[in-house]
């Protein structure tokens, strides 16, 4: 056999000092459920009609992956494995309202135009993903709603707690871990060819405590122990993906760059406050109706003396706080 892929029964405890079960002398056998037996799984049915084959670029499981890597890379895979097996079925649709997938319609268990139905022994089940049909079936079952996508996943307590399967999927969770760590080290990279004022800038508006008198060395670790969080945990950009966050000031045109560090120190400096509904003031003059109002107001070549004024009340601010 090839390349494999592999869904395997997750394995619970259970207390033997309270009332047997068959379920407690099953588990005290390393078994959950009766030794022969095991589950029919089909290819379920969203509420909507459609399948989810784990084929569909579009599917709702997809749209729902917050981390933006994982969207993405989900999203080519599966485009390519459907092309892929739609040409190795001989041009069968694969798409989620297609006939193929409701096996109702089919003949025989030899059928290979329509679904077929998979049965899930207590072990590792295992799939040949040279072969086309077991390839089609380990793609809907690992986006099945009753299979956990992983045993980390069901730990977590993202998947019911009576769910009896999980994905054991090392190839597509390490591709995952190699694709952001290449990001992350790109990202990396592109903070050291920074000039020191610039990456005093990118830090201060990632939400980093940086003020010009910081060291470099501080600066800098500052900001390669943001990047290789999993996500920003809270202020603005909480739950976004901080790789991408700093990827947008990093590739900032740079008068661009100094007028948002700038509105964010004179509002740290409280020249301006910003309130609740996310008007900014002056004193009690509202001076506009957001920050980013504010920023595109100052980049207007129009507007040059009231950037050199806030420069200079920035500049005044600072020196009466030593």
């Amino acid at each position: 056999m090839g390349k494999i892929g592999k869904i395997s029964t997750i394995k619970k405890e259970y207390n033997n000092t309270q009332l047997q079960t068959m379920q407690g002398g099953l588990a005290s056998q390393g078994m959950t459920r009766i030794p022969g037996t095991g589950v029919f799984k089909y290819p379920y049915k969203e509420i909507s009609g459609q399948y989810r084959t784990g084929l569909d670029p579009t599917a709702a499981y997809i749209k729902r992956i917050a981390d933006p890597i994982e969207r993405e890379m989900e999203v080519e895979r599966v485009t390519a494995l459907r092309t892929k097996l739609e040409e190795l079925l001989g041009g069968v649709d694969l798409v989620p309202r297609a006939p193929f997938w409701t096996y109702g319609l089919s003949t025989s268990a030899d059928d290979q135009q329509h679904v077929q139905p998979v049965k899930l022994l207590d072990d590792d089940n295992y799939f040949d993903l040279t072969t086309p049909f077991q390839e089609l079936a380990f793609s809907w079952l690992r986006v099945h709603p009753t299979i956990a996508s992983s045993y980390q996943a069901w730990e977590r307590g993202e998947y019911p707690a009576d769910i009896q399967f999980y994905v054991a999927d090392d190839e597509i969770e390490n591709a995952v871990i190699f694709k952001k760590k290449q990001l992350i080290n790109k990202a990396i990279v592109k903070f050291d060819s920074m000039t020191p004022d610039k990456k005093k800038k990118v830090a201060r508006l990632l939400g980093l405590p940086v003020t010009d008198d910081s060291r470099e060395d501080l600066v800098y670790n500052l900001v390669d122990n943001m990047l290789k969080q999993t996500e920003f945990k809270n202020g603005k950009y909480s739950g976004l993906n901080p790789v991408e966050v700093f990827n947008r000031f990093a590739e900032m045109k740079e008068n661009l760059l100094h007028i948002k560090d700038l509105v964010k120190q004179a509002t740290l400096h409280s020249i301006y406050r910003i309130k609740p509904n996310g008007k900014v003031y002056e004193g009690e003059f509202e001076v506009a109706k957001d920050d980013e109002e504010l920023i595109k107001f100052l980049a207007d070549d129009d507007n040059q003396d009231e950037l050199i004024t806030l420069e200079q009340k920035l500049k005044t601010k600072k020196l009466a706080s030593v």
